[in-house]
């Protein structure tokens, strides 16, 4: 593979990583690239692939913490039923990693501390800090005659206030599972409303380009799994056929030069015959990738019709004060319409 740049940014930028440097007239050099400056090539893709793909393609799930509920009138076995089926149901909403008691436990116990009889905010924000909770949901379950009454409280770790309370009336105990999941339905609410901004990143213009520089990424950033799958393998393979290729190339280009000389003129016939079929086979890996990589971009640039979140901005900047100005639509959990405006002051 040859590449050219002038003679002086040879000597002193590119000489480890090329076998043989030639000089015309202009002053342009002509390089053989060799494998460590190949190497360095791939590696750089892999580290920029590495890179990209870590970057979050769907917005965080919030850390919480259900501590066991207080029981009055009933029993500690079904005060803990009732909470573990708060914790199934929040899981199941998709919106939280939630800590299981015995893993909560564990980290009290460690730190000395036990969430037994706790049941007011500022021991919940002492667990939610200890447990690296964002919000900690604390409560009860009463029994009034054949009336169970579940009441919740949403407390926030870093504020140290509650922000929400919720309650829910179960008629027997064949219902506390129905009561469980209303009320948890209308925690999971009250949580998502006021922290939208939490749950629901924006899908970006600059974010989704940016993305598609690794085939399938940007495809997968907009919800297109499939599609993103499909290039994203068919990128990973052609890029190792590329590799493979190459290494190949290069083992076949070594092996003829390294003929002794004297030897059969068949030698260097049958050496060269396997270089220069190793060269095809790398021509044609090579195009491969490229194909992918051009069917990629004409899928991001025509094909796609990506719903980004942002309709409108409107950003002023004077001196120190920004103002900002974006609409856009949200479907989860349900459909709406937003605007959101803001303005600081840097100090």
């Amino acid at each position: 593979m040859l590449a050219r740049v002038r003679a002086d940014m040879c000597r002193k930028y590119y000489q480890p990583y090329y076998k043989r440097l030639e000089y015309n007239y202009k002053g342009w050099c002509y390089m053989n690239l060799n494998k460590r400056g190949m190497t360095g090539i791939i590696t750089f893709t892999a580290v920029l692939v590495l890179i990209l793909g870590a970057m979050p393609l769907r917005a965080e799930k919030m850390r919480i913490a259900v501590l066991d509920l207080k029981p009055k009138r009933v029993s500690k076995m079904m005060s803990n039923a009732v909470s573990d089926l708060i914790r199934s149901e929040m899981v199941k909403s998709g919106y939280f990693t939630v800590l299981e008691r015995g893993q909560m436990n564990e980290i009290l116990k460690e730190q000395g501390f036990q969430q037994t009889g706790c049941t007011d905010s500022s021991c919940a924000v002492q667990i939610g800090k200890i447990v690296s909770a964002r919000k900690i949901l604390i409560g009860e379950i009463n029994r009034l005659r054949n009336t169970y009454l579940i009441t919740i409280r949403i407390v926030d770790v870093e504020k140290g206030v509650s922000e929400y309370s919720a309650k829910e009336k179960a008629l027997g105990e064949d219902n506390l599972d129905t009561a469980s999941e209303a009320i948890t339905r209308k925690l999971v609410q009250n949580i998502y409303q006021q922290n939208k901004d939490y749950f629901v990143k924006p899908i970006t213009r600059t974010g989704y380009y940016t993305r598609s520089i690794v085939p399938g990424l940007g495809q997968l950033y907009v919800g297109e799994s499939l599609r993103g799958s499909a290039f994203m393998g068919a990128f990973i393979f052609a890029a190792g056929f590329t590799g493979y290729s190459f290494y190949k190339f290069y083992d076949a280009k070594d092996a003829y030069n390294s003929v002794p000389r004297g030897s059969p003129q068949s030698e260097f016939d049958d050496k060269y015959d396997t270089w220069q079929s190793q060269q095809k086979v790398l021509f044609l890996s090579i195009g491969i990738t490229s194909l992918v990589y051009l069917m990629n971009w004409g899928d991001v640039l025509f094909l796609m019709n990506p719903k980004f979140t942002e309709k409108a901005a409107l950003n002023s900047v004077s001196g120190h004060t920004f103002l900002a100005l974006d609409s856009g639509r949200r479907s989860v959990p349900s459909e709406e319409v937003y605007m959101n405006m803001g303005a600081s002051l840097r100090f």
